[in-house]
């Protein structure tokens, strides 16, 4: 990466379109932001390129039949969660995971498609591996708002609507 990218007006614009539908074609953006394709095409690789976006699709685990969606707050013995979260990170369970500050050491996101598969994934997979000293589940019930399109890069106060 080329140090702290810093996105001009034309990118935001390009990524307004690009969160919405990660394909929608070049030429489409390129007509409506009145400019060359392959501007927009050259854009978008810079962007990929310097890690700010991602273009892939994403699945909705309720709707493939992983109806127990579940939040753990993981507590790990030890000065750094790093061995830990590499094992977390293997587990086809897991869709998330990341290292926290608060309650917890350890935030992780892991679906399921039966109450069985939850149980064998708390009581065989979380109690075998080393450094975990407890854990918390939380059963998601139903999903208000997901979103896999920030918007906080559009304004320069995060998004929020709050200016100091």
């Amino acid at each position: 990466m080329r140090g702290s990218p810093v996105l001009n007006q034309l990118d935001m614009a390009i990524l307004s379109y690009l969160k919405n539908d990660g394909r929608i074609p070049f030429t489409f953006i390129a007509q409506e932001l009145g400019v060359a394709e392959g501007t927009v095409r050259k854009r978008v690789a810079r962007l990929v390129e310097d890690g700010i976006v991602e273009i892939k699709a994403v699945v909705d685990p309720f709707k493939v039949g992983m109806n127990f969606v579940t939040i753990i707050g993981l507590d790990v013995e030890g000065d750094s969660p790093d061995k830990v979260v590499a094992q977390l990170a293997e587990a086809p369970q897991v869709r998330y995971v990341a290292v926290s500050a608060g309650a917890h050491d350890v935030m992780v996101e892991a679906v399921f498609s039966s109450n069985d598969e939850l149980y064998t994934f708390l009581t065989q997979t979380l109690r075998k591996m080393p450094g975990i000293r407890s854990s918390e589940t939380s059963l998601v019930l139903k999903v208000c708002k997901e979103s896999s399109s920030w918007n906080g890069w559009l304004s320069t106060d995060g998004g929020d609507g709050c200016h100091e």
